[in-house]
């Protein structure tokens, strides 16, 4: 087989991505030079996957903490028998390379928390990001993300024979929390939180009834919707979601009006690249921070992140317990001391703790600990704010850590001039 003439159309077989090519507004070189973030690699994620390998997106990351389970097998197109018992997020990488059309893919993988462990940055490489989550929780944090960098979001969703997919870009339109009501969101959190807001050690998920057919709708309109972004076309309508109810064969468009209070209406003004990883100790980071403000002295805000807790107050009876470590590490169950352990006596008593928003170098408890220590993620985008009243904001990346993160992936030279001049500069 070769290249045909019929006509005036030219054909060439032995391409991949010959008939996509024909498309009269494809472009096949966005597509291989697309970088596309995708969370979760379940059911839909699955289906988004191989849809991503097989249109020739260039640069894939995958980020999933799960295991495979013989229950995923009916609904996961890139796993076998073989792979139970692996990590969903490898194993969809391993496939996705196996599998793509583009001549130089690059697919990498994240294992691990990404509400606490993969840091803002990281998302800032990216020029769309696929939700493929089943929780609350995680879509709200993925959402807040991609609002504060001005991302696309496209989010799916399945149930039964039923699927949804949103689209979303603040602020050009509403976001994934405008479509949640507060009560939704209440419920979500008693699921995964105490009365007194600590997190719960063990949650036990509701599964949602589901089949594979509804899995690949929802994965096929999901990467229609992100090659429609990618392509910048105007036929995008952003703030959408579209039901699709298999049962009925009815398709549903529906307008997310945009919620005027929503919380997480917020982005970053400016975000600075540095030569700084998380292994960074605060009071030398800090002072860093001081020589590029001119003296200026400035303090971590990690406020609508989470909180440094030192010490907590048992449940029971109210003795001391030391924690030095960020809240997300701290559960419910840890607010009881270990003679209250032993003799198996936990009254429901309210937890307090002293806990702090504001990482300072004048605190000598936490001066000569590491962000990472302080619970701030591999190339999270800190945020310090200016001691003096006029509370300024400053936003820095932590941008070495990003080549250990994406690891085969390129990361986008762009994005990382400023931090290898300020390395130079240092080094001088």
């Amino acid at each position: 087989m070769g290249r045909t003439v019929i006509g005036e159309v030219q054909r060439d077989e032995e391409s991949m991505v010959d008939r996509q090519k024909l498309i009269p507004w494809w472009e096949q070189d966005v597509v291989n030079n697309s970088y596309v973030l995708v969370i979760g690699a379940g059911a839909i994620g699955n289906e988004v996957l191989k849809n991503l390998a097989l249109i020739g997106i260039g640069h894939i990351f995958i980020c999933d903490m799960d295991v495979i389970s013989t229950s995923n097998l009916s609904r996961t197109v890139l796993f076998g028998k073989k792979d139970v018992g692996k990590y969903k997020a490898e194993i969809a990488a391993q496939r996705v390379r196996e599998m793509s059309v583009c001549p130089d893919v690059e697919v990498d993988y994240f294992i691990g928390d990404i509400m606490h462990l993969l840091g803002n940055g990281v998302f800032r490489q990216f020029d769309v990001v696929i939700g493929c989550l089943d929780n609350y929780e995680a879509r709200t944090s993925v959402n807040k993300r991609c609002n504060l960098l001005k991302i696309p979001y496209v989010d799916g969703g399945i149930r039964e024979l039923g699927m949804s997919v949103s689209v979303f870009h603040y602020p050009q339109s509403s976001c994934w929390a405008c479509s949640v009501s507060k009560k939704q969101l209440a419920n979500e959190k008693m699921i995964r939180y105490s009365c007194d807001e600590k997190r719960k050690r063990f949650v036990e998920e509701k599964k949602a009834p589901t089949i594979q057919i509804s899995t690949a709708v929802a994965g096929a309109l999901a990467v229609q919707e992100a090659v429609k972004i990618l392509h910048g076309m105007g036929q995008t309508q952003y703030g959408m979601k579209y039901y699709f109810e298999g049962l009925t064969n009815s398709f549903e468009s529906i307008r997310i009006p945009r919620r005027d209070n929503c919380m997480y209406h917020n982005s970053y003004d400016k975000v600075e690249t540095t030569h700084w990883t998380n292994q960074a100790v605060l009071g030398e980071f800090l002072e860093w921070v001081k020589e590029q403000n001119d003296g200026e002295e400035f303090y971590i805000d990690i406020t609508g992140e989470h909180r440094f807790t030192f010490t907590g107050r048992c449940k029971t009876c109210g003795s001391t317990i030391d924690f030095h470590k960020p809240d997300y590490l701290i559960y419910a169950e840890d607010y009881y001391c270990s003679d209250c352990i032993a003799k198996k006596d936990f009254q429901k008593g309210l937890s307090s703790s002293d806990e702090i928003v504001e990482l300072r170098a004048s605190d000598e408890r936490i001066s000569h600990m590491t962000l990472e220590e302080l619970g701030i993620a591999k190339g999270h985008i800190v945020t310090v704010r200016s001691c003096s009243e006029d509370s300024k904001c400053r936003y820095y990346e932590l941008t070495a850590d990003l080549p250990d993160v994406l690891g085969s992936l390129t990361v986008r030279e762009s994005l990382i001039k400023n931090a290898s001049e300020q390395q130079r500069m240092i080094e001088r």
